[in-house]
This record gives structure tokens, sequence and C-alpha cells, in this order.
């Protein structure tokens, strides 16, 4: 029982982050509970509804979910959700989990490159910056805190010091923005 609340909680740390709980979920049930492909799968498409529920009304709440976009994604995901499960049920347990690794394994790896190219691509240089800076010690409240909120690329030092340069009586606006 004691594996059953450590799974469930590393999963929903995963699945509150975005990520999938899934990744963690369905090997852990198969490696530490010992269930099938087919039955960790079932678990985990119950598991997901309840996490997808609470970490939907946080993303919301923080602004982070584009409606028009995830509208038509959510319909032809149903299609090829039932699509998939078909499949998935009519495959070999055994061949259905190595088709699952080799999908995480694909996965971990474009996200290992993938990050590694942003960085190098989105990170702001001393010129850029610089420039960014003094639009924003020029821009009226909205504009700096639209600067200060959506730039991307921006290190931890350059967001300190863009804020040494905002107007301390009116940082309640800037909090509020944030939220």
């Amino acid at each position: 029982m004691i594996w059953v609340l450590v799974i469930g909680f590393l999963s929903g740390i995963i699945s509150g982050m975005g990520i999938g709980g899934g990744t963690i979920l369905i090997p852990a049930l198969i490696l530490i509970l010992h269930l099938d492909q087919h039955q960790a799968q079932g678990v985990n498409l119950i598991y997901f509804i309840p996490t997808a529920v609470v970490a939907l009304i946080t993303h919301t709440k923080n602004k982070n979910v584009l409606w028009k976009t995830a509208k038509p994604l959510a319909l032809f995901g149903l299609a090829a959700a039932a699509a998939g499960s078909f499949l998935a049920v009519s495959l070999n347990a055994d061949l259905l989990r190595k088709i699952f690794a080799g999908f995480l394994f694909f996965m971990g790896l474009s996200e290992v490159f993938k990050k590694k190219k942003e960085r190098g691509r989105d990170d702001l240089n001393k010129d850029e910056f610089s420039k960014l800076k003094l639009k924003f010690i020029q821009a009226n409240l909205d504009e700096k805190i639209a600067i200060y909120t959506q730039t991307p690329g921006l290190t931890t030092p350059q967001y300190k010091e863009l804020l040494q340069n905002y107007p301390y009586q009116q940082l309640d606006k800037l909090e509020a923005e944030l939220r």
C-alpha cells in the first residue's frame, strides 16, 4: 500500500507540472506493482481525470490555457483517443510496453536536445539586454509590466537589473500582473 501512495504522490507532482504523470505512473505500476501494460494504462486513465482537473484549474487561474488552441486539439484528440484505445487493447502487452518505452526514450532525447538548443537561442545577449533596459527605463508603467512579464530569454540577474529601474511605489500593480 505504501508504494501506491508514493507512486501516486510522485505522479501527481509531475501531472501538476503539465509533464504527464503517466511517464512515472505507468513504469512504476509495471515495475513495482507488477501490473501488465494494459492494466497500467487503464489505471493511468482513471488517475489522469482528477489530476488533470486540478492542473487545469491551476493553469486556467494563471492564464496559461489558450482556449482557442485547446478546443480543436481536444476534439481531434478525442477521436484519436478512441482509435488509440482500440489499437492498444488489440496489441500484445509486451509489444505495447515496448512501443511505450520507445516513445518515452525518443521524447526524452528530443527534450534533452531541444532544451539545449533553446537555451542558446533565447538568452538575451548584452547588446539586446542594453536596448531592452533603455526601452524599459523610458516606458510607461503598463509597458514596463509588459516588458518585465513577457520578454523571453531574460536571466534572473537581468530581471533583477530591470526591477532596479521600476518605480517601487507602484510595485503592487506589477505584483498583481504576475499572479
